[in-house]
């Protein structure tokens, strides 16, 4: 399946807000996970897919669900009507190909991300899309898979680290999200230092891999741009939001998420120009190379034409040639051919082009 557009089959002739999954499915069956905190208490399960979410909530602790999952319509179904989830949002949740982008409706604000990751198998870079719904004291995540994206926030909330605990679902949102920016940047810098390693063995070498390593690493970086390029607009989004559901406190938080996002998309430009100065590079020391054999075949050309010129004027068969019976004639054209062949390396080492 392509990696910058799916396959939307499935999809076409329907009517808008269908609930239509567009993508792989990566797992078989799906997992919930609860967990639910406040200042003093903690709790943390798994649910049923018939649960009833609504019961789950209170007003004096914020309550966290994470689906695992993405490909289960039934699942999404019930959590869309019990949270009262709008049909067109829902839709863009179960488009993997969607978009990052930020919906607020009267009871919700939505993020849809897309999380990037190096997968242990094949080192290939891939993504995953990752929705977080904001509502009054809860947040709601899903994403495709099971994934370890989470665990630190996880452990924050077991152990009562930092002040997680202490604040409302809105912190907790841009926690998430502040999770998956600082991803990108891990993984920015594992590309980026390939990329510049790369550097120097384009120089030392003309091996035909590079050339594909090369490109593979261009597409790459092509692909974290498409991921990275919409979070600085979500963030500016957050920021001048009215909604009730982001408190004053939060948005100041979302600043610093601004200039991390900022930071990410500019080292993506500068690999980005790297990657495209190594290809300019590479096809240069080809041409340079290429160059450098024809200097030396045309050299060894221009030397042997007068000789063969030579050659050819002694080989013809007259009886009246000038000095044909002559004792040394044919040591005579010898020192002629060497003294033609010395004298033309002499000049084209003068005009430097040997």
């Amino acid at each position: 399946m392509a990696r910058f557009i799916k396959n939307r089959k499935s999809s076409v002739g329907k009517a808008p807000g269908s609930l239509i999954h567009i993508g792989r499915q990566k797992m078989d069956e799906s997992r919930i996970r609860l967990i639910k905190y406040s200042e003093s208490d903690f709790a943390e399960r798994e649910l049923e897919s018939d649960t009833d979410f609504n019961g789950l909530i209170s007003k004096d602790s914020v309550t966290w669900i994470n689906i695992d999952g993405l490909h289960d319509i039934d699942l999404l179904k019930n959590v869309k009507e019990q949270f009262d989830i709008s049909s067109l949002a829902m839709e863009d949740i179960l488009n993997t190909d969607q978009r990052p982008r930020i919906i607020e409706d009267k009871n919700h604000v939505i993020i849809i991300l897309k999380v990037i990751f190096f997968e242990n198998e094949t080192n290939a870079l891939k993504s995953e899309q990752m929705s977080f719904i904001l509502g009054d004291n809860y947040i709601i995540s899903i994403q495709e898979q099971v994934g370890d994206y989470f665990d630190p926030v996880r452990n924050r909330l077991r152990n009562a680290i930092g002040k997680i605990r202490s604040r409302k679902a809105d912190y907790l949102q841009y926690i998430l999200v502040d999770t998956i920016v600082d991803s990108y940047l891990h993984n920015i810098e594992i590309l980026g230092n390939d990329i510049e390693k790369q550097e120097e063995i384009i120089i030392k070498t003309h091996s035909k891999e590079i050339a594909g390593i090369l490109y593979t690493q261009k597409t790459d970086i092509n692909f974290v741009r498409k991921s990275i390029r919409p979070v600085k607009e979500i963030a500016l989004k957050a920021l001048k939001s009215d909604t009730s559901l982001i408190s004053s406190d939060t948005k100041h938080y979302w600043i610093d998420l601004e200039d991390l996002t900022i930071q990410a998309f500019e080292a993506v430009e500068i690999y980005y120009t790297m990657v495209s100065d190594q290809i300019n590079l590479y096809q240069t020391n080809i041409s340079n190379r290429a160059n450098d054999v024809m200097k030396v075949l045309t050299i060894f050309a221009s030397i042997f034409i007068p000789l063969t010129f030579i050659a050819g004027i002694y080989g013809t068969n007259f009886d009246y040639i000038p000095e044909l019976h002559f004792k040394y004639g044919y040591f005579a054209m010898w020192g002629a051919m060497i003294i033609v062949t010395i004298g033309m390396l002499f000049y084209f080492n003068r005009k430097k082009w040997l």
